[in-house]
């Protein structure tokens, strides 16, 4: 999540203003400066102080905020509404290029307060409700990042300014994507396409392209994926597209095509190339690089080149770990900081609570009233800490997971290389195994990342993924596949979840490896349901191949894994072949405690 929330914060930092992008940018501020030096007007003078601010957020930060000052300091002696927007909506630019969403969030409401009693201009409306869908996003408050882009669209549409026109449309492409809303997504991609290309902004044209391959990625829909690379090439290394946007792209189309292109994989070995020759003359971003080595190490596998590949991955393994510590110590910080805060509120609740005191041997009358309104003030500031707390927690344990399966699929993607490299079917069948039984454990810890709650798993959604990504794996389509799934149960813990997820991996996997291979009308039923604190879990296929005594007397891995994790559960499992093998499994389901 930490990388997703970078990425979009660098897109809201390079979509401020294109000036940035310009080689003029400081001939533009002195301009803009000296011209606000002579203006008689409050709001053309502020204006002109905070669009030089703007620009300078990317070249000299230090000077945008004292530029901020500045303006604020001339607004405020003005009392002009218009100018104090204006000041709140730079302010706020400058807190979301410190990752400080908080007050980034505070300062943009502050500004659209102002026009709820005067009208502001329609650019600087856009302007600020960019900068509140750029924290809804970082916050993973998807339904009101698109809410606040849309507002953000109506306003720069209304301003007649294509550029604030294009990135907003591009916003609201991007947040569609990172929840997985593909086809909503593309809408506002080719609209932001449409619009850059018209006016010819080239930066954003090559992210929309980008962001396009990403929901096409997304969708599995690879043939237009590879179609939307061709389609974006020729913008790719126009002078206008920043080091960092092409550090991006050459790492999205690495990964597509390392994962679903040839086996000789040229496109990713070219863009890597790029990504190379990009390192020696500017810096593409920390992300890209730890990207760029993993990636490296794995094209270098591909290709039988073990030295070239042990030495990418050992550079990926270093900057990854001081990618981790700078994480790991911004969240130290952050605790800090709450724990002074906490602290020093608690002691102003102490004087406020002493000073409340005093006053009632004063009012003796309203002694009791006063008790009770501080204990119900008190209890609200404790339950208030605690949701804060809670939320801190949730948002730590769905890191933790995003990493364990980003991991698992790192483990499974070497598994899937090195199987390439043995001859040995019976090793081969091994590792293929063995790279199922990971990828259903990196499955589960993705639908946990995605869930409300850190502790659940939405079962429904990865009995219907697992049981696909089999199907497909070995080879059956629904053109002449039966799979019914009955699927009533929403939620699972994730104690619960793993391992019932691991067992059906197990026994779905042999009946397609076994069940079906006399079979004219091979099919697969899978239920889950849960009735007086019993969880049942049904799986048959109509094969011919599996007897119970045959059953009985294997000592197949897979057996015993699924034995264990059976007793694991304190559950119990049946097994009839009478017309075809059906499996059911019965768990105990602890009570959940609100």
């Amino acid at each position: 999540m930490r990388r997703c929330q970078k990425l979009v914060l660098l897109t809201g930092i390079v979509f401020f203003t294109p000036h940035c992008i310009a080689q003029t940018w400081r001939t533009q501020t002195d301009s803009m400066l000296q011209v606000a030096k002579t203006a008689t007007s409050t709001v053309k003078k502020v204006k002109l102080i905070t669009d030089a601010g703007f620009i300078m957020l990317l070249q000299k930060p230090d000077t945008a905020v004292m530029l901020s000052s500045q303006a604020e300091s001339i607004a405020e002696s003005s009392g002009n509404d218009t100018a104090m927007a204006m000041v709140y909506a730079l302010k706020s630019g400058v807190q979301l290029t410190r990752d400080n969403n908080a007050l980034t969030l505070e300062y943009a409401l502050n500004g659209l307060k102002i026009s709820e009693r005067t009208p502001l201009p329609a650019d600087l409306m856009g302007s600020l409700y960019r900068k509140l869908g750029y924290v809804y996003r970082n916050n993973e408050n998807y339904t009101e990042a698109v809410a606040a882009n849309k507002n953000a669209l109506f306003y720069s549409t209304e301003s007649g300014k294509p550029y604030d026109m294009a990135i907003t449309a591009f916003n609201i492409g991007n947040v569609f994507n990172a929840f997985n809303e593909y086809d909503s997504a593309l809408v506002y991609l080719d609209k932001s396409i449409a619009i850059a290309r018209s006016s010819n902004f080239q930066d954003v044209l090559a992210r929309a392209y980008m962001n396009k391959v990403l929901c096409y990625n997304g969708k599995k829909d690879y043939p237009k994926a590879f179609q939307t690379v061709s389609e974006m090439q020729p913008y790719i290394s126009l002078a206008e597209v920043t080091p960092l946007t092409k550090g991006l792209i050459y790492t999205v189309i690495a990964n597509l095509d390392l994962r679903h292109g040839s086996p000789q994989h040229q496109l990713a070995a070219m863009y890597l190339d790029s990504m190379k020759h990009l390192m020696t003359v500017t810096s593409p971003g920390k992300d890209n690089l730890v990207d760029y080595y993993l990636n490296r190490s794995l094209l270098e596998f591909s290709l039988n080149h073990f030295d070239s590949a042990s030495v990418a991955l050992e550079k990926y393994k270093e900057l990854k770990n001081m990618q981790d510590s700078v994480i790991k110590s911004g969240h130290a910080q952050e605790l800090a900081t709450r724990y002074e805060t906490g602290k020093k509120d608690a002691q102003i609740k102490d004087l406020d609570q002493e000073n409340r005191l005093r006053k009632k041997l004063l009012f003796s009358s309203l002694a009791a009233s006063g008790v009770f309104l501080a204990l119900l003030f008190w209890v609200w500031q404790q339950n208030k800490k605690i949701r804060k707390q809670e939320g801190h927690l949730n948002y730590l344990m769905k890191e933790l997971h995003h990493r364990v399966k980003n991991n698992l699929q790192i483990v499974s993607s070497l598994l899937n290389l090195q199987s390439t490299r043995i001859e040995d079917p019976i090793a081969q069948k091994a590792l293929m195994e063995g790279q199922h039984r990971i990828e259903a454990m990196s499955l589960i810890h993705q639908k946990l990342y995605q869930t409300q709650t850190s502790s659940r798993v939405n079962i429904r959604e990865f009995i219907a993924e697992l049981s696909e990504n089999l199907m497909h794996a070995y080879g059956y389509k629904h053109d002449y596949f039966n799979l019914q799934l009955q699927v009533t149960v929403q939620e699972l813990e994730a104690d619960m979840a793993i391992p019932v997820g691991l067992i059906l991996n197990e026994v779905v996997t042999n009946a397609f490896k076994y069940a079906f291979k006399n079979v004219n009308e091979p099919s697969l039923y899978i239920s889950l349901q849960e009735n007086a604190n019993k969880l049942q879990l049904t799986i048959a296929d109509n094969g011919r191949e599996l007897t119970e005594k045959a059953w009985k007397q294997s000592a197949s891995f897979g057996r015993q894994l699924i034995a264990s994790l059976t007793m694991q559960l304190e559950g119990s499992m049946q097994l009839n072949c009478d017309a075809g093998a059906v499996f059911t499994f019965t768990f105990p389901v602890k009570p959940v405690h609100a």
